[in-house]
């Protein structure tokens, strides 16, 4: 017996990235993924349904799997010199917050990119909304602020965890203790600020507030109210049964 293919997790990964980055709000379409975790598209119900009717004629799941992508190809993809950027920031982000990095920082890591190379995978990286940049006399790019976005999209590739997923067990967290005191959250995870910080900052983009703006060095937010609204927010974020 034949059992019906899974997409490959890695492959489905890069995927959504160059998919997010052909979106004109690259924002919106992280935020897609995260519901698309919990409650998947009929798109993606379609794929099931059309694996599970090819299973029996073949077991080349890779050509299927290519086909179907050929169908859905992305126009525009990432430059190779923006990607390696995004993927850098992800690297030696210590806390996933959206912490700036100078321009200098980024020249020494990448000691064979051109300045001008460097420059434009930055505001490249910002056109999509993955990251922001400053300017300076003389200097086009100052620093370069990495975005929730772009943990969300980069992570799952690069650290192995997936920021989506996790805000829906934040989510899940925060209504079984009924408490959005963050550092209680993550001790009750096991997870460390660098796993926290994207899946926090997903929530704090949809959950309607109260959210503490008291500055912490290594947290996006150390407490979110739980009121009603936010309850009814984070229940939708929960998986289906």
């Amino acid at each position: 017996m034949i059992d019906a293919p899974k997409e490959n997790l890695d492959r489905a990964l890069w995927r959504a990235v160059a998919e997010a980055v052909t979106q004109f709000t690259p924002v919106t379409a992280a935020l897609s993924r995260l519901y698309q975790t919990t409650h998947p598209s009929q798109f993606q119900k379609d794929v099931e349904t059309w694996r599970d009717a090819v299973t029996d004629a073949s077991n080349d799941h890779e050509a299927r799997l290519q086909a179907l992508e050929a169908l859905h190809n992305p126009k525009f993809r990432m430059s190779v010199e923006a990607s390696a950027l995004a993927v850098w920031l992800v690297e030696t982000s210590e806390f996933g917050l959206e912490d700036p990095v100078t321009f200098d920082a980024i020249r020494v890591a990448f000691p064979d990119v051109s300045v001008r190379d460097l420059e434009d995978a930055a505001a490249e990286l910002s056109a999509f909304g993955l990251a922001s940049t400053t300017a300076a006399s003389g200097h086009p790019v100052r620093s370069v602020r990495p975005l929730y976005p772009l943990f969300a999209l980069f992570d799952p590739v690069v650290k192995g965890v997936s920021p989506q997923d996790d805000a829906a067990t934040l989510a899940a967290k925060a209504l079984e203790l009924d408490s959005g005191n963050v550092p209680n959250l993550m001790a009750a995870l096991d997870w460390d600020a660098r796993r926290l910080n994207p899946a926090l900052q997903l929530l704090m983009s949809v959950i309607p507030g109260p959210i503490s703006q008291t500055i912490s060095p290594d947290l996006a937010t150390r407490f979110f109210g739980m009121t009603p609204e936010t309850r009814v927010t984070l229940k939708r974020l929960r998986p289906h049964p």
